[in-house]
């Protein structure tokens, strides 16, 4: 492997073993759990670990930025920018479900270069440099060869938005394809990159959560964008991803986006 950005992987690396312990303190002990703004859950751990993120970074690489999901220290825009998701699946983690997961990714010029996702619960380690391979604790990954309607498709966990009648769901539904719903959007990601599925899809998710994993399930073979299939452009501010095996891709794109 390359030494270009080696140490940035080391150092997200030794980051995200340091946040899987902080998740497994505070995994079955008292969250102080509060609701945001936007009525989304957050835990002391998720605090603490956007905390740390944002001081060893600063002490390793003064001059890069972090975009955390609970806060950061710089904007969006062109340049060196970590996108952190503390614990990506709060609310999997509230609930006692070990689906939550750490993901740090390196963003140059508007691009992953570095992708880092940990899950403490299994004790797996997802790494990534743009041009060479990703891994899970050293192994390497592949995406799956399967064909759309012989694998799963994973679906946003929100029940109450499944239920509210997303059209996106309907589609599936409607041409035989067999959807799972679970929290975790980095969970469901990685999952891709090893194989387990042909695709995710999620209106919802933004830079913090598709940093990391899109270097993780490209590099495996897997292709991420936009839910209209455009790319994705870290520079700035985005709602939505389709993430797939690669193969099944533009057909999962066209049949979510049919009105």
């Amino acid at each position: 492997m390359t030494n270009d950005f080696q140490k940035e992987l080391d150092v997200a690396v030794q980051i995200a073993k340091q946040a899987g312990e902080i998740m497994l303190q505070y995994f079955d002990n008292d969250q102080n759990v509060k609701r945001k703004l936007d009525d989304t859950l957050v835990t002391v751990a998720d605090t603490t670990i956007n905390s740390l993120v944002i001081e060893l970074l600063t002490k390793e690489f003064p001059g890069d930025g972090v975009i955390g999901e609970e806060e950061s220290n710089t904007e969006y825009g062109l340049g060196r920018k970590w996108f952190c998701d503390p614990i990506d699946g709060t609310n999997a983690f509230v609930w006692g479900i070990p689906t939550a997961m750490f993901s740090l990714g390196l963003v140059v010029d508007g691009q992953p270069q570095v992708g880092v996702a940990y899950d403490p619960f299994l004790d797996k380690m997802y790494t990534s440099i743009k041009g060479h391979g990703s891994y899970c604790n050293g192994k390497i990954l592949a995406v799956s060869t399967d064909a759309l309607r012989d694998g799963f498709v994973a679906i946003t966990g929100n029940i109450k938005r499944i239920y509210g009648g997303l059209q996106s769901v309907k589609n599936l539904m409607s041409e035989n394809i067999k959807p799972v719903a679970f929290s975790g959007a980095v969970y469901k990601s990685v999952l891709i990159a090893r194989g387990r599925l042909v695709g995710y899809l999620e209106e919802l998710v933004n830079a913090h959560d598709m940093a990391a994993v899109q270097l993780i399930v490209e590099e495996a073979g897997g292709k991420i964008t936009g839910i209209d299939g455009g790319k994705l452009d870290y520079s700035k501010p985005f709602r939505g991803a389709v993430v797939s095996n690669g193969l099944v891709h533009d057909e999962l794109v066209e049949i979510i986006n049919r009105i």
